[in-house]
């Protein structure tokens, strides 16, 4: 695969066209390391660190600004869940937030939500202190390759886990309410998210 990628790529990995590389696996792959690493494979990030500073610099940015994105929306999951978990729901007769799922279904958003400001934060000192030595431990090492990925991914990973637990828990309080127009608006709107996920996968595959 790298082979294949390292042919396929020019020094700048903002110019590399996953779609010429033939394989779904390896097109998968290389989507997955260009949104993590901000490069189509370690190889080729390992050149862009020892022979273009200035590429290296802008993808350590554009990586930063990416996580310090993740932690300003956390942070609001956060103060969102908080307020919902202090205060009396305003809407009893539509919302039924005085049972034990949704509540539990917010406090499990608000953990993940935290543990998400918690990895952003390393993933951020990770990011100012990465070099070339880091990459090449993650190459020869499987272990250290697959800590490195687990770091890069869990901010992300832990708020949209939180961001799922919310919806449920909003779900499940306008569920639990028994106002059919509601019940009607939400197996819509899931719909509509079916759809929107399926246009995703259909374009990135």
């Amino acid at each position: 695969m790298d082979g294949k990628l390292e042919s396929t790529s020019s020094d700048n990995p903002a110019t590399f066209d996953r779609r010429s590389v033939d394989s779904t696996t390896e097109r998968l792959r290389a989507s997955f390391c260009l949104v993590l690493l901000g490069a189509p494979s370690l190889e080729r990030l390992q050149d862009i660190v020892e022979k273009d500073k200035a590429a290296w610099s802008e993808i350590k940015q554009v990586l930063t600004d990416r996580t310090n994105n993740i932690n300003v929306v956390a942070a609001l999951v956060v103060a969102s869940s908080a307020s919902y978990v202090t205060t009396v729901a305003s809407t009893p007769h539509i919302s039924q937030w005085n049972i034990v799922f949704p509540y539990f279904c917010v406090l499990g958003g608000f953990g993940c939500a935290m543990l998400a400001i918690v990895s952003g934060f390393a993933q951020t000192i990770f990011l100012s202190m990465m070099g070339v030595r880091d990459i090449e431990m993650a190459q020869r090492s499987r272990l250290k390759r697959i800590c490195l990925f687990t770091l890069l991914i869990l901010p992300l990973s832990f708020l949209l886990v939180a961001a799922s637990a919310l919806g449920i828990a909003f779900t499940a309080a306008l569920w639990f309410g028994d106002v059919l127009w509601i019940k009607v608006l939400l197996t819509a709107g899931y719909a509509v998210f079916l759809l929107t996920l399926l246009l995703v996968t259909v374009v990135l595959l």
